[in-house]
């Protein structure tokens, strides 16, 4: 499959920009429970950066998507899950990931304790996730050279 020029341009720019904020998180990664609940400041830097990710992971997935004429699903979560169902990224890439996109839902919409939870898990767990998913799309452009 070719891809026009600014097609490409715009997932390299959302690549770049997921790293970047991974980048911004790496200082907050340690954070802690009592941190995470008194300091505003530190809170509001990991949800934002968190859904900054989750944002510009769902962007890369839908413009995939689009590229390969496949209906783009109403959700991140399934968003995400297609590009495992088409052997984009692995399945089970796709499936750990997209149980990561529903913390951005959550972070809009639950109370601190089960939001913890889930950012935790995000720390632990979904950064590297991330970093694998901007991998395979740094193979998946390498193979979709502009020809």
């Amino acid at each position: 499959m070719k891809l026009e020029p600014e097609v490409r341009e715009s997932l390299i720019r959302r690549l770049e920009f997921a790293r970047a904020e991974l980048e911004d998180l790496q200082p907050l990664r340690k954070i802690d429970y009592f941190t995470y609940q008194k300091n505003r400041l530190q809170r509001r830097n990991v949800e934002r950066i968190i859904e900054n990710i989750c944002n510009a992971l769902v962007d890369v997935a839908k413009i995939i998507l689009a590229q390969t004429e496949t209906p783009v699903p109403g959700t991140y979560r399934e968003a995400i899950l297609v590009l495992g169902e088409q052997e984009i990224i692995s399945l089970e890439l796709a499936k750990e990931l997209s149980q990561k996109m529903r913390l951005r839902n959550v972070l809009a919409h639950q109370y601190l304790d089960l939001k913890w939870e889930a950012i935790q898990d995000f720390l632990l767990t979904g950064v590297e996730q991330v970093e694998l998913f901007l991998s395979s799309f740094d193979r998946w452009l390498e193979h979709h050279d502009d020809d």
